[in-house]
């Protein structure tokens, strides 16, 4: 796998866990992070705990964003393709969106997430094979009028 396409799935990737952290952020504090925050601080009110669990989730999901956006500007740099970084980039999220929905969360994708999901897909696929074949023409002319 190119350099430019594992940094364009990367990017994806925490894109998804950071909008992970934010939902976890905003809901109730409970299951195991909750828990492992208790046993850290032991002896600390409810209340506090539950400010604590969020600050640590609400950091999480800043550095998941700084990861996002450092690993999507390695990819446009190793990339001379920017639609084929953003199909990447997107595609992914989509993805890591699905398995963290349906894993993390119990939800229950519905028929009509899965097709607006793949005519995202399909589309960006579209975009960058134009781009692939306007751009070949391109170089050719180039050379030609050299």
């Amino acid at each position: 796998m190119a350099p430019s396409s594992l940094f364009a799935v990367l990017a994806g990737l925490f894109a998804a866990l950071g909008s992970v952290g934010a939902k976890l952020t905003v809901g109730r504090p409970e299951g195991p992070l909750a828990e492992a925050v208790g046993r850290a601080l032991p002896g600390a009110s409810a209340q506090a705990l539950a400010a604590a669990t969020r600050a640590l989730l609400a950091s999480a999901t800043g550095a998941c964003n700084v990861f996002m956006w450092l690993f999507f500007t390695k990819a446009l740099r190793h990339s001379d393709s920017t639609p084929r970084v953003m199909m990447l980039q997107t595609v992914s999220n989509f993805a890591a969106t699905a398995v963290c929905s349906i894993y993390l969360f119990g939800d229950t994708l519905s028929l009509q997430w899965w097709a607006g999901a793949s005519l995202i897909a399909a589309g960006l696929a579209l975009l960058n094979s134009e781009r692939g074949a306007d751009a070949a023409p391109a170089a050719d002319t180039a050379k030609k009028t050299q």
